[in-house]
């Protein structure tokens, strides 16, 4: 019984997994339902990168209409600049200090 319900699992598997793209840049281009990811990015002051971030290009898209990307913390939301916006470009995260305050404000600045 444990054998059959196994292989039905692993069947069932690639019908269920979802191809994933990769962009240093995603602009949400494409099948609006499709996944795509941005590779880690380097944390200011960080040892390690933070996450892999993958979002459905529909979301993406709207990050872009928004002037907004997800920070290299993967956490955070953060405003682009219309001149600092594309990939390739030498960006980091300012703004934002800690504690439990609220109404930081994180922004990229792209060089």
């Amino acid at each position: 019984m444990r054998l059959m319900i196994l292989s039905l699992l692993l069947l069932a598997a690639p019908a269920c997994a979802q191809d994933k793209a990769y962009s240093a840049f995603p602009t949400g281009e494409g099948d609006p339902g499709a996944i795509t990811c941005r590779p880690p990015q380097r944390i200011p002051g960080e040892r390690l990168p933070g996450p892999e971030v993958c979002k459905k290009n529909s979301v993406w898209a709207q990050y872009r209409r928004d002037s907004m990307d997800v920070a290299p913390d993967g956490k955070h939301d953060i405003t682009l600049k219309a001149s600092n916006v594309g990939p390739g470009r030498n960006c980091r995260q300012v703004g934002g200090g800690g504690g439990a305050t609220s109404g930081n404000s994180i922004s990229m600045v792209c060089e």
